[in-house]
Formats: C-alpha cells, structure tokens, sequence
C-alpha cells in the first residue's frame, strides 16, 4: 500500500503532495531547501514535449545545479534561463553541492552541517566604510567570500525566511562559499564573524559558536576512541 501511495505522489500535479510523500527520508536541517513547486529540470531526462509530465525529485531541490541522472546543467522548466555570472567557480560549486546532496540525502556531514553554512552566509552583513548609497538587503556574508555577488544580485533573487532558495543563475555561488568555507574549516567563520554588526552579529555569533563548540568535542571524541 504504501510503495502505490508513494508511485501515486510521483505522478501527481500536485507539487506540495510529492513533497509530503517523497522526502520523509531527507535530513531536517535540509528540508528548508526543498520547494513547494518545480524550480528546475533538466532537458535531456525531463524534456519539454514529454506527454506524461511527473513531478521529479530533482525538481524540487534548491541545493542542485546539476542533474543527478545524467549530470547535465539543470535548466528553469519556464525556458527563461539567465547566465550564470559565476561559471568560472563551477568546480567549487559541484563540491558544495554533494555536501549539501551528502548531507540531505544520506546524513552525511563533515565538521558542521553544509545546510547551516549555507544559512550563515545567507544573512546580511555590513560592508566598510559604509558608503552614502549603502542598501543593506544587497550584501550577504556570502560577498565577503564571492565578491562577484554583491554586484549583481537584485532584491527580488535574494532569499527570505518564506523562500530561502536562491534562483539558478546565483546558485554556484552559494554552493562554492558552502565548499570554501568547509574547506577552511571553523575558523573562517570567527574571520566573517566581523563582517556583522547589531542583532545579525549577535546571531551569527550564537550560531557558530555552538558549531565550533560542537566539532571541538566530536574532535575530542574522536581523539579519546584513539587511545
């Protein structure tokens, strides 16, 4: 009964119906990346003319730029793609997105989790000096790492706490900070720690100082398990 209800989800218009029964098995700290509606599909194994349209998984995963079938560029299903302005990070991307991928579908994690990095380096920060233009929506703490997007985002492409998933075009860019950032390891995240201020600096504070709290054990854990 139960493998029918999940075919049925598979095949149903409704995109809010596949979420419900299709991603009871992904890690809680990934399932604020997950849609409500088909963000993206890719045209080799999702192609427009298909009669029988389902609802793949792949659509619905705001942490992929590539397909997980074929491995191919996945594309806005409406055919109104934007360049990528960060196609030259796309190696660092591919990083980020298996440990995002790692972490969501098989609860596999390094140091921290790949999600709650993405969180951090969403939030806004402050850049100095504080210029007399100075609009505080547009820069993240993401642009102290990928400089780049700080001049091309818009208000409308950045993430809210309703819709945290960044559109395709400025995908790369969070999936290669996610990557650089687990990649250097806690300290990073004490050097971004001043690019913050007020209520935001209190914030990120709190948040990686229980990640760093929490490596500093599992590290002592692990060193304990040696003797």
């Amino acid at each position: 009964m139960i493998r029918v209800i999940r075919l049925a989800a598979m095949f149903s218009t409704e995109p809010a119906t596949v979420c419900r029964m299709t991603f009871s098995n992904i890690a809680q700290s990934s399932r604020r990346l997950i849609a409500a509606r088909p963000l993206q599909s890719c045209s080799a194994c999702h192609p427009a003319n298909h009669e029988l349209r389902p609802v793949l998984r792949s659509q619905l995963l705001g942490w992929r730029i590539t397909c997980p079938l074929c491995g191919g560029l996945l594309r806005h299903p409406g055919g109104h793609d934007r360049p990528s302005p960060f196609s030259r990070y796309h190696g660092t991307a591919l990083i980020g997105e298996r440990l995002l991928d790692n972490e969501a579908e098989r609860s596999v994690r390094t140091w921290t989790s790949p999600a709650e990095i993405a969180r951090l380096l969403l939030m806004r920060r402050v850049t100095r000096p504080i210029s007399r233009g100075y609009e505080p929506w547009r820069f993240r703490v993401l642009g102290a790492i990928i400089p780049d997007l700080d001049d091309v985002v818009e208000q409308r492409s950045l993430p809210t706490p309703a819709n945290p998933i960044l559109p395709l075009h400025l995908r790369p860019a969070l999936l290669a900070g996610v990557a650089i950032v687990e990649r250097a390891g806690p300290e990073i995240l004490r050097m971004l720690r001043g690019q913050m201020m007020g209520a935001n600096k209190a914030r990120f504070s709190g948040a990686i100082d229980e990640i760093i709290t929490h490596t500093c054990r599992s590290m002592a854990s692990s060193q304990l398990q040696l003797i």
